[in-house]
């Protein structure tokens, strides 16, 4: 029977307390043939001892130590060593099911596809369980995959609860110093692929902590959103000009995303300009957009209100839902 290598990518930064849970789900895995890059990103706690532990453990797992670059130099570090033929990522603070990599690796097989997703499920303590629903598969070629990406639909840009071909990977780098990596990559991604499968499944611990970097406090960073939705655009307009109300819809909610989480503050003004200057440029387009979310639509015509009323209410709903 045919049994790949699958490389499992897995970033490690002052993850002490997280660490060997993720691992483990992984060495507990259905599927065994597999190799797991651990890169301690230079952490300052017990990660990268950790790691050497782990490696003596199971000779599956190689470490790579490096100086701190960030989750996506940390990525492209294991990108340069992977060896197997399909490849997929786990964050270091989440875990598995243990036929995480079976699942994705069958779809794959099965319908000799270019990319397989599964669902993650957000878990906020480790007693947490994944919902079992009724299957449901389907293969999208590469421009229907990019359209619902943009319009925030079936999966997101997660790098994690994907499978790719190696090849593919092995084409990108995900840019260093820079937040929401995997939204600068994804559309390139779906780009080099010919067909992806995605299923409803949920085969993904997406674990809730108060200090990851999608739960931190605003700072300058999180304005990376708005610029890579701008850079996706460009992309758009180049290959997939069909596409081009998608992707101006992905700008629109990124800058919303983002608008809502800056504090109102007289310090912050110049973020508050830049994101409501994107809201005020596409929310036509979203409006009268019969693809995009009720939802974003709705906040669309909210933001007609003005500038301070759509600013207060949007840092409101972002502290209360925090």
């Amino acid at each position: 029977m045919y049994s790949p290598l699958v490389t499992i990518i897995i970033p490690v930064y002052n993850v002490e307390d997280y660490l060997k849970k993720c691992v483990d789900s992984v060495l507990n895995q259905t599927y065994t043939n597999i190799e797991i890059i651990l890169v301690d990103d230079g952490s300052t706690d017990n990660s990268g001892i950790i790691c050497d532990e782990l490696k003596i453990r199971d000779n599956r797992i190689k470490v790579i130590h490096k100086v701190n670059g960030g989750l996506a130099d940390a990525r492209n570090a294991a990108i340069d060593v992977m060896t197997g033929e399909y490849v997929t990522c786990i964050d270091s603070d989440d875990w598995v099911s243990e036929d995480y990599i079976s699942y994705l690796l069958n779809l794959l097989l099965d319908k000799d596809c270019d990319i397989s997703m599964v669902q993650m499920k957000k878990i906020y303590k480790y007693t947490d369980e994944l919902d079992q629903i009724k299957e449901k598969v389907e293969i999208i070629n590469k421009v229907e995959a990019i359209e619902f990406y943009l319009y925030q639909k079936k999966f997101s840009a997660s790098a994690h609860c994907k499978m790719y071909r190696s090849s593919i990977l092995k084409g990108i780098r995900y840019p260093k110093g820079m937040y929401y990596e995997d939204m600068a990559v994804i559309c390139q991604l779906l780009d080099m692929s010919d067909k992806v499968i995605v299923s409803n499944q949920q085969k993904y611990y997406y674990f809730q902590r108060e200090n990851s970097i999608m739960n931190e406090k605003f700072n300058k960073k999180k304005m990376h959103r708005i610029k890579i939705a701008e850079n996706i655009l460009v992309f758009i307009e180049a290959k997939y000009p069909e596409l081009i109300d998608a992707a101006k819809f992905r700008i629109f909610l990124a800058a919303t995303q983002t608008y809502r989480e800056i504090p109102c503050k007289d310090e912050y003004t110049g973020y508050i300009d830049v994101a409501w200057a994107n809201i005020k440029k596409y929310r036509g387009s979203v409006i009268w957009n019969s693809k995009a979310k009720t939802s974003s639509r709705i906040i669309a015509m909210f933001s007609s209100l003005g500038k301070r009323i759509f600013h207060l209410l949007g840092y409101l709903y972002t502290k209360v839902r925090n």
